[in-house]
Order: structure tokens, then sequence, then C-alpha cells
């Protein structure tokens, strides 16, 4: 009776264990899609200042980072959560304008650019750029592995602040961008 009992639990103990393996293969496999990072000539040449170059939905060419600090938020249009932060890197888009660079990164590649408008209309149209990872590049960079994530990254490419799976209302992104900016 307690072999048969012991048995049991290792069956079980092996079907959990492989069953959050596929989990784990499948997670990074969604987020890493064998994409390769295309580096932009960065200021000094070495790898931790190199951009990639992505085209925004509206057809301009990007650099992240670009010149300025660069405020990366990852969404993607089918994430309803995802539009209140829209809204507040919109209403603080203009006081930031000389200090940071705003884009939205949607990190579902097959969103074309009507999904992305549509997300773009619900957030208040906001100014800044929306770009499509289509390679997963900026969030395969970035090590970025939820939605509502926000990664400030320095004009040589070190990351300033980070907050990850956190949407976060006008005030609360207000704050942490003056302590990842100052």
């Amino acid at each position: 009776m307690t072999t048969t009992r012991n048995h049991g639990r290792i069956f079980t103990i092996t079907v959990v264990l492989a069953a959050a393996a596929l989990i784990l293969i499948l997670s990074l496999t969604a987020l890493n899609r064998g994409s390769e990072i295309t580096p932009a000539a960065g200021p000094a040449g070495g790898n931790a200042g190199d951009g990639i170059e992505i085209t925004s939905t509206d057809g301009k060419a990007l650099t992240v980072p670009s010149t300025r600090p660069t405020v990366l938020y990852f969404m993607a249009s089918w994430c309803y959560t995802c539009v209140p932060q829209a809204e507040a890197m919109e209403e603080l888009e203009q006081e930031y304008a000389g200090k940071a660079d705003f884009v939205a990164v949607d990190v579902t590649p097959e969103n074309t650019k009507t999904q992305v408008d549509q997300f773009r209309e619900l957030a208040g149209n906001p100014g800044y750029p929306f770009v499509v990872d289509r390679t997963g590049a900026l969030t395969q960079k970035y090590a970025v592995m939820s939605l509502d994530s926000t990664v400030v990254v320095a004009p040589d490419g070190e990351v300033l602040g980070r907050a990850d799976s956190r949407p976060m209302t006008a005030d609360a992104l207000k704050t942490f961008l003056d302590t990842a900016l100052s």
C-alpha cells in the first residue's frame, strides 16, 4: 500500500514539473521569437549604447534609445488595462518634451496599424509614436516579460528605471519619471 502511494506521489510530482517546464518553454519562446537586434551606430560604438532601429506605425524611423532618455511603454493594442497609462503618458508628454522621448511598444508582432490606431484612439490619440515590435528586438533587449511595463533608457543604453507589470496613473508615472530622470 505504501509503495503504491509513493508511486502515485512521484507520478503527480513528475506531471506537475513537466507541465511547469512546458509553460516556461512556451513563454520564453513567445517572447524570444528568434529575432535579431538591428544595432544602430552608437555614440561610442559600444554594445551598451547600440540602438535598435524601428519604424513607427506612422512610418517614422526611430532609434531606441534616442539622443534623449527614452520612455518605453510595453503594451498590446488588445490590452484594455494598458489604456490608462497610455493616457497618462499623453498627459505628461508636454511636461517632459525637452527631457525624454515617449514611445509605446506593442509587443504583439502580428498587430496591424489599424489595430494600433484603434488602441491609440481609446487612449485619446496621443502624439508620441507607437511601434509594433515585430521581431521582438525591443522586448528582448530590455528583458520585458509582461505587459504594462515601463523602461526608461538613457542615450548610452543604460536602463535608468523600470516598472514591470505596473500600469500607472499620471501621478504615479510622474513620480516614477522624476526618480528615473534625476
